[in-house]
């Protein structure tokens, strides 16, 4: 299985925990600069630590929220799609469809190419 591969079976998990590092980061970032004066003690550690980095650290946790959450937002979309494409039971609305679920199912992993395969075999489509 290539990185990609994993990648793309992990995504979700991937992005949860890139969110939750950007969300920790971007706190660092908040107590080091804006809150310095309501800083909890952990963070007051952290920043002493960093020193001038912290606006690298807000910065930083303010683009890993956004990016992740994006590509959140697009893998739910996908998996959405996908399973309304996939789940018709019509050989000609599978048929007519094919495509957009093949580009689907190479986006969303290797076990999405699996189903597709499945499918193609239970509805005696051939390629």
């Amino acid at each position: 299985m290539s990185w990609k591969d994993s990648f793309r079976k992990n995504e979700f998990l991937i992005s949860i925990i890139a969110i939750v590092v950007g969300v920790f980061l971007l706190l660092v970032g908040l107590f080091g600069t804006f809150l310095s004066d309501h800083s909890l003690g952990i963070f007051t550690s952290i920043n002493d630590l960093i020193g001038d980095w912290t606006w690298w650290f807000l910065v930083l946790g303010i683009l890993l929220i956004f990016i992740f959450t994006i590509m959140i937002i697009i893998r739910i979309k996908r998996l959405r799609e996908f399973d309304e494409l996939y789940e018709t039971e019509s050989k000609s609305k599978f048929r007519k469809n094919i495509v957009r679920v093949e580009e689907l199912a190479i986006k969303l992993g290797p076990e999405y190419e699996e189903k597709v395969i499945e499918k193609e075999e239970d509805l005696n489509l051939k390629r």
